[in-house]
């Protein structure tokens, strides 16, 4: 197949008459350097975008249905292909893990140039169930639809608590970890399950989840789902149908397991601290600052020698730092301040090392 760029507002309208291409989805607000990035690495036949067409003569990529990226901020981003077969693959997965069938009805907040977004559109083609599709800037607004699952980041499903949806039978959270307080907010708001779940770009944005008819562990990404795991040296390492390569493929993700055999995700290899000979795991340390401090927003901890820590929050900047130092003296934090709001990625994404860049 050749390849075709789709970067407008409204990509679910062009993907079924591109039935012919392997399809890339791009941010339209994609900064120009990003996006001159991506169309560089795309080698297109077809580029789409709000104000028309442009054709080039690009290879041809056989079997290839989808080109996702990884959200690298510095031109980092690997690109990962997909199949037909592998796409159907996840969708089947999602709809049997979550019981969806034609008869549900889904809202769909997350962009299709996000790795969760696109996961979800392939897994509504399996069910064929109605669909609608929104932005998170009208989240803010009575919303005229009543789906039966929703599905997006936390921080999307924060502002869904405005509306009232009677219908939900489960709430799924992925792309980015739960807060245990929002978790338990979700659950007072909606009154259903709220599943957590994770994936990555390389394994079609599914591959743990809690489950819809068994325990839900909070502060667990849940049970593989449709892939195999296993844990080498404290790193999770993943294989099946829906990766992008066949075998094992290292994720880079540290990972461990409660005694039901829950997965826990506690960060990235890379941005594992080292304090004094001290490995220390931001999401781990984050996840206590949430469960000691009720007040706080969100938080984020960075650095590669010292501990760095940005928050949002009515909590003050003293009764963070005496926390920190309770997990270890080790933790008590080089730089710490209280911001309006963590800065964020074009994918929507924190990333540790722009952190590390932005606060020196």
């Amino acid at each position: 197949m050749k390849r075709a760029v789709i970067c407008v507002t409204n990509p679910q309208e062009f993907i079924p008459e591109l039935a012919d291409y392997s399809l890339m989805i791009v941010n339209p607000a994609t900064n120009t350097a990003r996006l001159q990035y991506l169309l560089d690495n795309a080698d297109y036949s077809l580029l789409i975008t709000d104000t028309g067409e442009q054709y080039r003569v690009g290879s041809d990529y056989g079997t290839e249905r989808a080109l996702w990226y990884t959200s690298g901020t510095t031109g980092d981003s690997k690109f990962r292909s997909f199949t037909q077969a592998q796409l159907d693959y996840i969708g089947k997965t999602i709809c049997n893990s979550y019981s969806i069938t034609d008869n549900d009805r889904y809202l769909s907040v997350m962009p299709l140039w996000h790795a969760h977004g696109q996961g979800m559109y392939w897994a509504m083609q399996q069910a064929h169930c109605e669909v609608k599709y929104t932005v998170p800037a009208e989240l803010k607004n009575t919303i005229k639809f009543s789906p039966t699952f929703i599905s997006a980041i936390p921080d999307f499903l924060s502002i869904m608590m405005r509306q009232k949806f009677k219908d939900l039978r489960f709430v799924r959270s992925a792309s980015s970890a739960l807060p245990d307080k929002l978790y338990y907010d979700l659950s007072t708001w909606s009154g259903v399950p709220v599943l957590e779940a994770f994936g990555m770009t390389e394994a079609g944005s599914h591959c743990f989840t809690n489950p819809l008819a068994g325990p839900q562990r909070i502060g667990t990404v849940g049970l593989p789902d449709g892939i195999e795991a296993e844990i080498l040296d404290g790193v999770l390492h993943i294989q099946g149908p829906g990766v992008f390569q066949q075998g094992w493929y290292n994720t880079g993700d540290i990972a461990e397991q409660d005694e039901l055999g829950y997965y826990r995700i506690l960060g990235r290899v890379t941005d594992r601290i080292t304090v004094k000979g001290y490995k220390l795991d931001p999401v781990s340390i984050e996840n206590q600052l949430y469960n000691q401090l009720p007040n706080i927003g969100e938080v984020m901890i960075f650095g590669n020698t010292d501990i760095k820590c940005i928050y949002t929050g009515n909590v003050e900047e003293h009764q963070v730092r005496k926390e920190l130092i309770k997990i270890g003296p080790q933790c008590n934090p080089r730089f710490l301040q209280r911001v309006d709001a963590i800065p964020k990625n074009t994918a929507g994404k924190v990333s540790r090392s722009m952190l590390e860049g932005l606060y020196k």
